[in-house]
């Protein structure tokens, strides 16, 4: 149930296998370039006020110098123009973070966007290796940190600007005060390459850690029946404080790195200040400098100390930022395979031929599934297929949906292999309603209408009186309306089956797989469903896999899969004669009558009495056993009520 951080893909750092990806700041520039207009005009904002800044040390300059010692120079003209470069300052600081604030939102927005496109179009071979916990991980704090690094820029941009335009202006002052102001630099370069070598391994490691803890929270919201029903919430306690500990721990270990590097990084431009305030005092009092000269020099190296500040930041909030792009574009870099072939074309309208031609199949190489798997099935046909767990039932149709290609041999459909036709063409003529029904947190009408989101309150009720599910639909607080929770666990079991029944149903397809979708449901409601798909199925071809007895009488042919092969075809009568692997078969589904009982064990018992009295007044064991088996599924509602009704119900 838990999944260790170092099983899951990406748990390191890239290394060496992704030199020759493309850089992660080279990715994040692809993404950048789609919002410059805003990234120009912050760049522009950043350095119209850096220069504003720039100009303020120089006027106060020329007031100390000419306005105030010399009396060469009028004040207003000046202090007029300090006040039009505040403004100005302001003004610019103001375009700089609004519009860089636009760009940090909307590349999150892009990414995650991004990331939930590409997760769409990935095979489910590769969605089964990724934790839902490390791409929820990656869509929220992982953009989130991006975002972040993103809204530091436009005031980083600006410092740097304004740094570069003093260090000019100063050499223009005093080129010795200039000389020991670039003296620090390669300090600073060196503790910034030390930091970030540091930072960024355990920023990555945190965050993966981050996904282990919210995969646990995933698992334990979900399954929060199953842990409340073996009693096991002390268990799941422990493991989510063990996995919350482990983050706790790789997020201290990163808080230590950066309270070492981060002082270091915020005292050397303050070393500079002190040595350039006593040179150049030196140099003022010898008449080597101005006044006006020097208290610009001061303003000028004051202003370094918050880009240092900044810069010890920038680096620790781009290091955690690293981590989470090249999160994101790991999982942007996976390869669906299954895609549109170069040459796929569109599938016109159906006729419902379909061939599996030597088809192999294995999820796992030493595991095979399908062995030489050959069946056809023809326009209009009703099949079900039926065999013992495991057997191959649900891979078939999952090969016809395409959510897997066979490993060898082909599967069509009216002639056209399913990896030379565009998916989308295909699956919006192929209808399936899986046994495990899932429902989207949104209402029993768009759940139903997910398919078809333009089909008509009408065409909905149709679809859900077919399915036998307008009656408790209506029932519900408000109706078609009603907002099912997430997953749809506030409806029972049954009641989810028979929506996603309603949806297959809806989109009207002309291939139909029904992968045992009534398994959850009475036998009563099963015998009305079955009523409606008999008016329903005749025309569409239909693949029903059968794990119940009830719905090998929906179908025209009955296919017997033992191995990964095709081992049996014929009618149910057929195959009761002469095929002791389907009677078999059908022995063990005839048990699920009992699953459908419950635990109501008066009754067992009441049809535990009937059936062995049925079995002495037959004549033979093998009637005996048809008569079962059609009280099971011919009868359905019909067989259970009768046998039901004279028990009250308890």
């Amino acid at each position: 149930m838990m999944t260790a951080v170092r099983d899951v893909p990406g748990a390191h750092p890239p290394g060496a296998d992704m030199d020759a990806a493309p850089g992660w700041l080279r990715g994040l520039w692809g993404f950048l370039l789609l919002h410059r207009r805003d990234l120009a005009l912050a760049w522009a904002a950043a350095l119209l006020g850096s220069a504003c800044q720039a100009v303020v040390p120089l006027i106060a300059r020329h007031i100390v110098d000419d306005v105030i010692v010399a009396r060469t120079s009028p004040l207003w003209p000046w202090l007029l123009l300090l006040l039009a470069a505040a403004a100005g300052a302001f003004g610019f600081a103001y375009v700089r973070r609004y519009r860089g604030g636009r760009v940090a939102l909307g590349v999150q927005f892009d990414l995650r966007n991004a990331m939930h496109d590409h997760l769409q179009t990935l095979d489910q071979d590769n969605l089964a290796r990724l934790p839902t916990g490390q791409l929820v991980a990656r869509a929220n704090s992982d953009s989130a940190l991006v975002q972040g690094l993103l809204s530091l820029l436009p005031i980083m941009m600006g410092n740097v600007l304004m740094l570069i335009a003093t260090l000019i202006i100063m050499i223009f002052l005093s080129p010795p005060l200039a000389l020991i102001s670039l003296a620090v630099v390669p300090t600073l370069f060196a503790l910034s390459y030390r930091l970030r070598s540091r930072v960024f391994p355990a920023t990555w490691d945190a965050q993966q850690r981050e996904g282990g803890v919210a995969q646990i929270v995933d698992e334990d919201v979900n399954g929060v029946r199953v842990v409340k029903a073996f009693g096991q919430e002390r268990r799941e306690l422990d493991r989510i404080v063990d996995a919350a500990g482990d983050l706790y721990g790789s997020r201290m270990r990163a808080v230590r790195l950066r309270a070492r590097y981060q002082p270091l990084l915020e005292a050397v431009p303050a070393f500079a200040q002190v040595a350039i305030l006593a040179v150049g005092g030196w140099m003022a009092l010898n008449g080597h400098l101005t006044i006006g000269t020097f208290l610009a020099f001061s303003t000028y190296v004051g202003q370094f100390a918050a880009p240092a500040r900044q810069l010890a930041g920038v680096l620790t909030v781009g290091q955690q930022a690293r981590a989470g792009v090249e999160r994101i574009f790991q999982l942007l870099r996976l390869t669906p395979t299954i895609a549109d072939a170069p040459d796929a074309v569109d599938l016109g309208p159906l006729r419902g031929e379909i061939a599996f031609e030597g088809v192999e199949f294995a999820y796992r190489a030493d595991v095979p599934i399908l062995r030489g798997f050959d069946l056809r099935i023809a326009a209009g046909e009703r099949v079900a297929i039926i065999g013992a767990s495991g057997s191959g039932k649900s891979t078939v149709a999952a090969l016809l949906s395409r959510f897997h290609d066979p490993d060898a041999g082909r599967v069509t459909v009216d002639g056209h292999d399913l990896r030379s036709v565009r998916l989308r063409s295909l699956r919006s003529q192929v209808g399936v309603a899986f046994e495990e029904s899932f429902l989207f947190s949104v209402s029993v009408r768009e759940n139903i209408a997910f398919g078809r989101p333009d089909a008509s309150e009408a065409e909905v009720e149709a679809a859900a009186r077919a399915a036998a599910a307008h009656e408790f639909i209506v029932g519900l607080p408000r109706g078609y309306d009603t907002v099912v929770g997430e997953r749809g666990l506030s409806l029972s079991g049954g009641q989810r089956q028979r929506i996603a029944l309603a949806r297959a149903l809806l989109t009207d397809p002309r291939v139909l797989v029904l992968d045992d979708a009534t398994s959850a449901v009475d036998a009563h409601t099963e015998e009305r469903i079955h009523g409606a798909l008999r008016e329903l199925l005749p025309g569409r071809t239909t693949i029903l896999i059968a794990h119940r007895v009830s719905t090998l009488h929906l179908a025209e042919r009955i296919v017997v899969i033992d191995g990964g092969r095709v081992v049996e075809s014929g009618t149910h009568d057929e195959l009761q004669e002469r095929s002791g692997t389907y009677r078999a078969l059908l022995a063990g589904l005839d048990a699920e009558l009992v699953d459908e009982l419950g635990d109501r064990v008066e009754v067992l018992a009441t049809l535990l009495d009937e059936n062995e009295n049925e079995n002495e007044n037959a004549p033979g064991t093998g009637t005996g056993t048809n008569a079962g088996t059609d009280a099971g599924a011919g009868g359905g509602a019909g067989a259970g009520a009768a046998r039901v009704g004279g028990r009250p119900r308890r």
